[in-house]
């Protein structure tokens, strides 16, 4: 199967996809250091903002893009398609010229959530996330496509060291079959029903971390007072890890580098360190280009290579059983996922 993947950054997904044995025909990114990193990893990298390409050039069978997630994100201010990075758009004129039988779209859970302002009464597609996904992108999909589904996946369930919750949307001829965890909670094992038996421990903070690198901060007081958090997943690996953790910046305790912090002492992950967090190997980190918060920032912006890989090979699973051309149907279906 044949790949074009917008949006592509560092190459989290694309390397995930190359796991599952697809193709790349072109990765395009509109950051010099991320198509750098791209191209030091063998994928075909485009320097171009999307919508600065024809794509009816490309004999595609799957696009893949992970949008810019500020429009959605509560960091980013969730302004939604009010916001000029909104790339969707962009993504679905692409989609139109280049007709791939199958579409991928990854990004953050605050994609499906209303904002506080809704509670009585939805302001609408404009300046809600969760309405931007009902009203636009999903009708958007559902005129080209026959079965418009989606999940929340978790990073930890497919041995991934990280509780990274993101968004898959997935359009195509028809439904998939969601990939089921591998990886859970080892103290909840017993309480769990029979089918949890074949699950894995799942990979901890500390088999990541150096817990003797570097020294705690003097002055810190929640410092080193939480130990047990190396025995879990960390939190998201977010994009300004380089900025580091302290008593007043954990207190949310939601970043990778606040769990390091507070089990260790230790006030910053190394690039290494957050790479190792997102399911890079060892090799992937000298292979980025830029400075240190350049670098940080594309492994954090990442998606993390197993998550891509799962879904693509549901994807690959569902085209195998009933290939299919780009057509829409009078009655398409419209599924609504989640998952817990």
């Amino acid at each position: 199967m044949r790949v074009i993947e917008l949006f592509a950054g560092a190459g989290g997904a694309a390397l995930g996809m190359e796991a599952a044995g697809l193709e790349h025909l072109a990765c395009v990114e509109k950051e010099g250091d991320p198509v750098e990193t791209l191209k030091a990893h063998g994928f075909p990298a485009i320097h171009s903002r999307v919508d600065g390409l024809d794509y009816t050039t490309y004999d595609a069978d799957l696009c893949w893009a992970s949008p810019p997630c500020q429009p959605f994100s509560k960091v980013g201010g969730r302004a939604g398609s009010q916001d000029d990075r909104d790339g969707w758009p962009d993504t679905l004129r692409a989609l139109g010229q280049m007709r791939p039988r199958w579409f991928v779209m990854e990004n953050v859970v605050g994609l499906t959530l209303h904002r506080v302002q809704c509670e009585h009464g939805c302001l609408g597609p404009d300046r809600c996330p969760a309405a931007y996904v009902d009203r636009v992108i999903f009708p958007d999909l559902l005129s080209l496509y026959d079965c418009v589904d989606m999940r929340i996946l978790c990073a930890s369930w497919f041995g991934v060291p990280q509780k990274r919750r993101r968004l898959f949307v997935v359009a195509g001829p028809r439904v998939i079959d969601w990939p089921t965890r591998t990886h859970g909670d080892p103290a909840y094992f017993d309480q769990l029903d029979m089918f949890s038996a074949s699950l894995l421990p799942w990979a901890t903070m500390g088999s990541c971390v150096d817990t003797a690198e570097g020294s705690p901060w003097a002055d810190g007081k929640l410092g080193g007072t939480e130990p047990w958090r190396l025995d879990q997943p960390a939190p998201t690996v977010s994009a300004s890890e380089w900025r580091g953790s302290s008593d007043v910046a954990c207190w949310k305790r939601q970043r990778a580098s606040d769990a390091l912090y507070l089990a260790t002492g230790r006030p910053r992950l190394t690039t290494e360190e957050a790479a190792r967090l997102q399911g890079f190997d060892d090799g992937f980190v000298h292979r980025v280009a830029g400075s240190r918060i350049s670098r940080d920032r594309q492994i954090g912006n990442a998606v993390p290579p197993k998550m891509a890989q799962v879904v693509a090979e549901a994807v690959l699973l569902a085209d195998a059983q009933n290939p299919r051309g780009f057509v829409g149907t009078d009655e398409p279906r419209k599924l609504r996922g989640n998952a817990k």
